[in-house]
C-alpha cells in the first residue's frame, strides 16, 4: 500500500501555464492541500502528495515523463477552467488522459467516480465540444463564484467565501479519492499524437497580433429612429454592423471599411456586436492572441443595450484592445450637438476620459474624424498588438494571509 500511494498523487492540479507569476495558483494548491490534510487527520492511510508541476518536478527531470506519470496515476484531477485552459493543447491532453481513465472505470464497474473536478478559476465564454459534457456549474458555490470565478474571490475575499468554497472542493476530492480508485494508465505519454485532447493544438492558434476582432456598439435604424416617418438613414441600417458615421466620405459601413483596411495589412478579421458578454469576449480574444478594436457610436453608448458593458470596459484594463469613438461633423465646434457628443462619451468612459488626456494613444480614442480614422486604426492595432506581446499573464497580488503548508 505504501508503494502504491507513493505513485498516486492525491490530486493533480491541471491549469494553463501562463508566463509570469503563479502565486495565486500556488496559494490555491496550498490551501486545498491543507484542507485535505485536516479532513484526513483521523485516518491512518498514507497520503499521496498532490501534484503541482512547479513544485513537484525536480531540476533535471524529464518534464513530459513526470507529468505523464502523474496524470496516469493520480487519484483525482482538479482542472482550473480559464479561457486559456481551453486554448491549451497540453491541458487538453491532461484532461483527455484522465477522462479516459474515468471512462474505463465506468465501462468495467458502472461507477461514476466524478474524480475530474472542474473549478471555475476565471469566467469562460464556452467549454469546447468534447469537454462540454462535464458539469462545472455548482449552485453550492454561490453567485459570486459563478460570475467572477474562484481566482477573484481569492484576491477579494481570501478568508471568507473563497475559504468556504475550498473546503467544499476538498470534500469533493476526498470522496472521489477515497471511495473510487481510477484504473492506472502505465506508460502514458502526453506528447504522443494519439494523446491529443479536445482543445486546439498549438499549431491551430494564431501568433499574437495576426488576428483581430472588431466589436461594434451602434444603433440600428429601428433603435435610432423609432418614431421617424422615414426610417431610412444614411448612418444606420438593419444591424449595428451597418453603422456608417462617415457616410459622406465612405459608402461602406465603418466596420466593413475597418475590416478591409486591416485585411490589407495581412490580418485575419472577424466582426461581432458588443453585448453583456463583452468582457468574456475580450478575454477570449486575448487568450487567442487576437487584437480587439471596439467601434463605438457615442449616442449608442448611453443605450441600455451597451451602457453596462462599456462602463465595465472603462473600468478594466484589457490588454490588446482599443476603443474608437468616431465623431461626425456635427460633433465638432461649439454647437449643442458637439457638447452633447462629449457629454455622452464622457459618461460612457469616465475613467479613460480622465486618465487618457496625457497619453499619445490612450485606451479609448474619442472624437475621431473621418480624415484621421484610417491612420488611427493602424496605430491603435499596432499598440494593441504590442500589449499582447508584453502581457505577462497573472499579476502579482499581495497576499493578505500566508498560504498554509501542503501535506507531505
Amino acid at each position: 500500500m505504501q508503494v502504491r500511494d507513493s505513485l498516486e498523487p492525491y490530486f493533480f492540479l491541471s491549469y494553463a501555464r501562463r508566463r509570469g507569476p503563479r502565486v495565486l495558483i500556488k496559494r490555491f494548491y496550498g490551501d486545498l492541500c491543507a484542507e485535505l490534510r485536516d479532513l484526513r487527520a483521523r485516518t491512518s492511510e498514507p497520503f499521496g502528495r498532490p501534484y503541482l508541476d512547479v513544485l513537484s518536478l525536480q531540476v533535471g527531470q524529464d518534464w513530459n515523463a513526470g507529468l505523464s506519470d502523474a496524470v496516469g496515476h493520480c487519484r483525482t484531477m482538479v482542472a482550473l477552467y480559464t479561457p486559456d485552459y481551453f486554448l491549451s493543447d497540453f491541458c487538453g491532453r491532461e484532461w483527455k488522459a484522465f477522462e479516459d481513465r474515468q471512462r474505463t472505470l465506468r465501462e468495467v464497474t458502472g461507477a461514476d467516480a466524478r474524480a475530474l473536478i472542474p473549478v471555475l478559476w476565471e469566467p469562460v465564454p464556452a467549454v469546447p465540444f468534447g469537454a462540454d459534457h462535464l458539469q462545472y456549474e455548482n449552485s453550492d458555490f454561490g453567485e459570486d463564484y459563478a460570475r467572477s470565478g474562484l481566482r477573484r474571490l481569492l484576491v477579494m475575499d481570501p478568508g471568507g467565501e473563497y475559504r468556504r468554497i475550498v473546503k467544499l472542493l476538498a470534500q469533493q476530492v476526498l470522496i472521489a479519492a477515497e471511495h473510487f480508485r481510477i484504473p492506472i494508465a502505465n506508460g502514458l505519454d502526453l506528447k504522443a499524437p494519439e494523446a491529443a485532447g479536445p482543445f486546439p493544438s498549438a499549431s491551430d492558434l494564431a501568433a499574437p497580433g495576426s488576428h483581430a476582432v472588431l466589436l461594434v456598439a451602434a444603433r440600428t435604424t429601428a433603435t435610432a429612429h423609432p418614431h421617424s416617418a422615414d426610417p431610412r438613414c444614411p448612418c444606420h441600417g438593419d444591424s449595428p454592423a451597418d453603422w456608417n458615421p462617415f457616410h459622406a466620405e465612405h459608402e461602406e459601413p465603418l466596420a466593413a471599411h475597418a475590416r478591409h483596411l486591416l485585411e490589407q495589412s495581412g490580418l485575419t478579421v472577424r466582426t461581432e456586436t458588443v453585448s453583456d458578454l463583452l468582457g468574456q469576449h475580450l478575454e477570449r480574444a486575448r487568450a487567442q492572441g487576437q487584437v480587439a478594436i471596439l467601434l463605438v457610436e457615442a449616442w449608442a453608448a448611453a443605450d441600455e443595450a451597451y451602457r453596462n458593458a462599456l462602463r465595465a470596459y472603462d473600468r478594466e484594463n484589457h490588454p490588446g484592445s482599443v476603443a474608437i469613438v468616431p465623431c461626425g461633423a456635427d460633433g465638432t465646434g461649439e454647437s449643442s450637438q458637439s457638447k452633447a457628443y462629449w457629454e455622452t462619451v464622457r459618461g460612457a468612459f469616465p475613467l479613460n476620459w480622465a486618465s487618457g488626456a496625457g497619453e499619445p494613444l490612450p485606451l479609448v480614442q474619442l472624437g475621431v474624424l473621418s480624415d484621421d480614422f484610417d491612420s488611427l486604426l493602424h496605430a491603435a492595432v499596432a499598440k494593441a498588438g504590442n500589449h499582447l506581446f508584453s502581457f505577462l499573464g497573472e499579476e502579482a497580488v499581495h497576499r493578505t494571509t500566508p498560504p498554509r503548508p501542503c501535506p507531505s
